[in-house]
């Protein structure tokens, strides 16, 4: 059963202004993310896809409760950090794509029995 939908648009040029801050990756990546090479189109597509996750999950309210896990060439995994999810009973479809000026994400929630 879809419990929620999701999707964001950012301004890559916006992530860009605001990684000019030291304490912004700080506050958006976990450490796991914080991994890559931090360019602003890898940090825009996480801000759009944890964006769209939190509509899909509206108590979420913190950006390290959501973790954007996976490598180039490979679809996107999503890991909740946050007692209402059950990752056993919980898919989280993403999908992260980039153009030159925006990335955006859309995100669907399932609960499976």
């Amino acid at each position: 059963m879809i419990i929620g939908i999701g999707t964001d648009i950012i301004s890559v040029t916006r992530i860009a202004e605001a990684m000019k801050n030291p304490s912004f990756i700080n506050r958006i990546l976990t450490d796991s993310e914080q991994t890559r090479i931090l360019t602003p189109e890898y940090v825009a597509g996480r801000w759009a896809a944890k964006e769209a996750i939190k509509k899909c999950l509206p108590f979420l309210n913190k950006w390290h409760q959501v973790e954007i896990i996976g490598t180039s060439g490979t679809p996107p995994q999503v890991s909740i950090h946050h007692p209402q999810i059950d990752p056993a009973h919980t898919i989280i479809h993403l999908s992260i794509s980039h153009e030159s000026e925006f990335s955006i994400a859309f995100a669907i929630v399932e609960k499976i029995s």
